[in-house]
């Protein structure tokens, strides 16, 4: 019997390994690497805390606005220059520092997915700086991508420059 449900156990796996696709390798649009003199769980907490996003932005976002609908979070931004846009918070991984967001409204005409993530690591060669890892990703045509993600890029140039006044 053993050797039936072992024969049984073969087959059913090399069956569902046969149905599964090669894994796409993803390529950012952007990455980019912000030194903040402090220490990683400081500036995390900072990041982490969704409403303080308006603190960090160097006068970039006016308000915010954080809710949940059916157990997903979602960050209403109004920007300085009176734009809005909502952001559907992807994760917020506590024990690497790692947050994800994609922008969810307005969609962007040509773009089906733009997705922002940091990451806060300490430098192994510094005891006094940590670094925070930006990248964009996205889906969609390439002009429609480059006006989003050049948009982007300023943004987090803001983030940076916000979180280096908050926190150094």
């Amino acid at each position: 019997m053993k050797k039936y449900l072992l024969l049984l156990l073969i087959c059913w796996s090399g069956t569902a390994m046969a149905q599964m696709g090669a894994a796409q390798k993803v390529v950012p649009e952007y990455l980019h690497e912000t030194r903040i003199k402090n220490d990683p769980p400081k500036i995390w907490q900072t990041i982490r805390d969704l409403p303080k996003v308006k603190d960090y932005s160097n006068g970039m976002i006016t308000e915010v606005n954080i809710r949940t609908e059916g157990g997903t979070q979602f960050r209403d931004l109004v920007f300085a220059d009176g734009r809005k846009r909502t952001d559907e918070i992807e994760q917020i991984h506590d024990i690497y520092k790692f947050f994800v967001f994609h922008i969810s409204a307005p969609q962007t005409p040509g773009v089906s997915k733009a997705i922002v993530t940091a990451l806060v690591e300490s430098l192994p060669d510094s005891q006094d700086t940590s670094v925070v890892r930006w990248s964009i990703i996205m889906e969609g045509n390439k002009a429609a991508k480059k006006a989003l993600t050049d948009s982007l890029i300023a943004e987090i140039g803001q983030y940076e420059a916000g979180l280096k006044k908050l926190l150094e």
